[in-house]
């Protein structure tokens, strides 16, 4: 069985996800021309399903009604992913550390009960 899809109407994206959405049943291969997508169904084991064309069908303008959405909101979820591996940047230029080639023994090892008189 051969189902075609205006190229007008339906992205390539979304055929092929519809195409593939049917792979644990049937065999799929695709082909285009300059106005048309094709895709040749046929079945892995026994018979084609009655209505295999219109649930194909069904699932490519799923497919394209996601592949919208995707285009639609593509720079919002760019935006909201780069907001969120920016405030995970860790800023390393102060330390807190102290060079401790010049810190001596005797000055780090003082009783706190001895300079504050406790």
């Amino acid at each position: 069985m051969q189902v075609k899809f205006t190229k007008d109407l339906y992205p390539k994206e979304a055929v092929l996800k519809a195409a593939h959405f049917f792979t644990d049943r049937y065999y799929m291969s695709l082909d285009a021309d300059e106005q048309y997508y094709y895709v040749n169904i046929e079945p892995i084991d026994g018979e084609l399903e009655k209505n295999i064309e219109k649930q194909f069908a069904n699932e490519a303008l799923t497919q394209s009604a996601r592949y919208k959405v995707m285009q639609e909101t593509k720079e919002i979820r760019e935006l909201i992913l780069g907001r969120a591996l920016a405030s995970t940047i860790i800023d390393d230029s102060d330390t807190g550390f102290v060079d401790d080639k010049n810190i001596h023994a005797e000055d780090i090892l003082n009783s706190w009960f001895d300079e504050n008189d406790k």
